[in-house]
């Protein structure tokens, strides 16, 4: 039996079920289970956010404007809101 391989390989009926482990094992974990989570754990996170694109059209022009980066605006923004709640403002 040949082995097949790319896109076609995805829309025969039993394909995704024969190379993919059932969704029950994916999700069940054991006390042994020693994967450890990737996403989040480094010193740097990465975060979306997401807009509608006229929105993100007036935030890009303003980093333009600013010269600065959308970025620095973000973490200028939320560092403006801790500090209006009484809290330490981010470090940039």
């Amino acid at each position: 039996m040949t082995k097949s391989t790319g896109l076609a390989a995805f829309t025969r009926k039993g394909a995704a079920s024969a190379q993919q482990p059932d969704a029950q094992e994916q999700t069940a974990s054991s006390p042994t289970d020693t994967r450890q989570r990737g996403r989040g754990k480094g010193d740097v996170v990465a975060l979306t956010v997401r807009l509608p694109r006229a929105e993100w059209e007036r935030v890009h022009q303003l980093a333009v404007s600013e010269g600065v980066s959308i970025q620095a605006l973000a973490v200028e923004g939320l560092s403006k809101v801790f500090s209006e709640k009484g809290l330490p403002s981010l470090k940039s």
